[in-house]
């Protein structure tokens, strides 16, 4: 009934996934300078220890080794011996290339304060489970192993005795259950219920089975649970989560929520549990933030006392001391720095294709290499018409799909690869990559063709005629216009945009592009108030963990969001949705539970159909080769990463076990 073992005394036991609960499959490349999936119980004998010896020593009878700071603070008598502050079991992992040494502080950097994701992706990915780093499957982490009961209802995670949160406190299966009482059945800070918790519409539960064990359990198979579970975290801090909700100390909550002005308790909830903005939060992860978002220009974490990772020859992780994220107002800022050598290990926002040249040139004067990076996502900018459009004139243009067509035909991708992407990249709609399972032909290849003369038919054919101005009009007579929004962040949205606003001047197509911050971006999709947004594709391996592009499942589904609220909330918020997009969430809703993966597969497909049919939103291209700045001094990191916003990439290569030769 075990559905993942683990390495005990160097010897691989058997695997299986029960009733194959895993919807990825090999991938046809792996990684070969990726480190081997992190086990509980590695073996003790690593890599061959290289002239970067940690400079710590055990104290005493101790079988592990710490940092220097934290040995000087457990003889000042102000920190527990570190074998008092590992759990039992405590997770090993084996470093990529070599046993670091301890010390350093890895600097990277922010755009702006709303880019929190990098900060997760570099310190702050600890899920119950968690994906391995070639992304072929999810293996132990905070649950160092689990069971499935054969009727595939009841799922049984066995935590790390011993283990604790960063303020000291233990860390139990009461934190599972504080956070399904106390936070997933309040309907003040959980109004939708989330979907992985309620398959086939059930609502399950959850029960604490003793302090290193924990339960659930649902009415209906979930069907993803398991790899669901590489990217959630189903518990809370629940010793210091109680003060700041309002069922536990509702006179001090009252009056903190007065004192601050806030609008309500949650409000002081959830700004309290974000370790982002409360340095006082405890956390699970190798690192905790001592100066938050909002206090200053940067945010600076500090290594966890308490982390519950070592290396297999027993050095407690986090070897990097420290991790600081100057926030920046521009990529133009972040890139400088990185010549300069002020970014020790990043690609996020500045290893474009265009920038590549110039960070080769400097490469010597920076002190930096490159690392590769393999794009798991379909394509790096897919446009989308918000389909939801308030105005019901604009709406019922968008909505035709002759119309998205001919702005497919009007834009020259080879022209955007060879100008934007220096030749790297090939035409192609947002649809799964070649190496995934659910590759789809029709999805990836229809409408590429540059035609501008087919182009305008179709608009001619659909009615839109042109004014004496040249420029089309909508079905009422008004000029169509499309404003085009783009965040500044990731890739060259904005000069990519110019570019196929042009092409679509050129049938008739009035539009214009607005650069806007990341934050102001997401508050107007969210209202549906956008004529039109871009964004980098999600799953192009798996599909069914993020399926945004093929069909309106998030409120990253840019051309669908009010739609994908209609389903998520049950039809209490957002816009129902028409029968081709609901017949899409309702095979969802059976893909959920449903646990012969074959019979998944067949539902994807489905799914894939019906969006290719649709043609929801318009891809430019495949991603390009990717790359990232590593500096010389800076070790353990994998000569090639998969992207993926999934795993929180590169979290899952372990950024615990990187480390500085200071």
């Amino acid at each position: 009934m075990m559905v993942q073992e683990e390495k005990r005394e160097g010897q691989v036991l058997s695997r299986r996934q029960f009733l194959n609960l895993s919807a990825l499959t090999v991938v046809g490349a792996t990684l070969a300078a990726c480190a081997p999936a992190a086990t509980p119980d590695a073996p003790t004998s690593g890599p061959a220890a290289s002239d970067a010896v940690p400079a710590a020593q055990p104290i005493g009878d101790s079988k592990y080794k710490e940092a220097p700071q934290l040995a000087e603070r457990v003889r000042a008598g102000t920190l527990p011996l570190v074998d008092e502050r590992l759990p039992t079991n405590p997770a090993v992992i084996t470093p990529v290339n070599q046993i670091g040494s301890y010390g350093g502080t890895w600097r990277s950097g922010m755009l702006g304060v709303s880019d929190r994701p990098w900060i997760g992706r570099t310190m702050a990915y600890e899920p119950l489970l968690r994906w391995s780093d070639d992304l072929t499957s999810v293996v132990p982490n905070v649950a160092e192993s689990w069971q499935v009961s054969d009727d595939g209802l009841e799922f049984t995670f066995y935590l790390r005795a011993g283990m604790r949160w960063s303020d000291g406190a233990p860390f139990t299966a009461d934190d599972f259950v504080f956070w399904y009482e106390h936070f997933l059945l309040n309907d003040d800070l959980t109004p939708v219920k989330f979907q992985w918790m309620q398959p086939g519409g059930a609502l399950g539960r959850v029960e604490k089975i003793d302090d290193a064990t924990v339960k659930f359990i649902f009415e209906n198979p979930p069907g993803l649970f398991i790899t669901q579970m590489g990217n959630q975290s189903p518990f809370v801090p629940a010793h210091y989560a109680q003060q700041w909700h309002i069922d536990f100390n509702q006179e001090a909550v009252e009056q903190a929520v007065a004192d601050q002005q806030l609008e309500s308790w949650v409000n002081l909830y959830t700004n309290q549990l974000d370790f982002l903005t409360t340095a006082e939060c405890p956390v699970v992860f190798p690192w905790m933030v001592t100066i938050p978002v909002g206090s200053t220009n940067r945010v600076f974490a500090e290594r966890n006392p308490y982390y519950w990772k070592v290396d297999p020859e027993g050095h407690q992780l986090p070897y990097i001391d420290n991790m600081e994220y100057p926030i920046v107002e521009n990529t133009e800022v972040l890139v400088l720095k990185a010549m300069a050598g002020e970014i020790d290990m990043m690609d996020r926002h500045i290893a474009t294709p265009d920038n590549k040249a110039i960070f080769t040139d400097n490469m010597v004067q920076g002190d930096y290499d490159f690392f590769n990076v393999k794009f798991a996502f379909e394509s790096p900018c897919v446009i989308a018409l918000n389909l939801n459009h308030k105005d019901p004139e604009t709406k019922r243009v968008f909505n035709e799909k002759d119309f998205r067509v001919a702005l497919s035909h009007a834009i020259n991708r080879q022209e955007i690869i060879d100008v934007i992407y220096v030749g790297s990249g090939e035409p192609r709609q947002a649809a799964p990559l070649d190496e995934s399972p659910h590759y789809h032909e029709q999805l990836a290849t229809q409408y590429l063709e540059y035609d501008v003369a087919l182009a305008n038919q179709l608009l001619d054919d659909l009615g839109l005629e042109r004014g004496p101005d040249g420029y089309r009009r909508r079905f009422d007579g008004e000029q169509l216009f499309i404003n085009v929004e783009v965040a500044a962040a990731f890739e060259p949205w904005g000069k990519i945009m110019e570019m196929v606003t042009n092409y679509w001047d050129e049938i008739g197509v009035d539009a214009e592009v607005q650069v806007i911050e990341r934050s102001l971006f997401y508050a107007r999709k969210a209202a549906y108030d956008h004529d039109c947004g871009v964004w980098t594709g999600a799953d192009g391996i798996a599909v069914v963990m993020d399926p945004r592009w093929y069909m309106p499942f998030s409120n990253e589904s840019i051309f669908g969001i009010a739609w994908a609220d209609w389903w998520r909330s049950g039809g209490t918020q957002g816009e129902e949705p028409p029968p081709a997009a609901k017949e899409q969430q309702a095979l969802y809703d059976q893909i959920q539970v449903t646990v012969d993966e074959a019979k998944r597969n067949e539902l994807i497909q489905q799914i894939l159909d019906i969006g290719a049919e649709q043609f929801w939103a318009i891809g430019i291209t495949k991603y390009y080769a990717g790359y990232g700045i590593v500096r010389n001094n800076f070790k353990n990191v994998p000569g090639e990463i998969w992207q993926w916003h999934i795993s929180s990439a590169p979290a899952q290569t372990h950024p615990e076990q990187y480390y500085m030769e200071v």
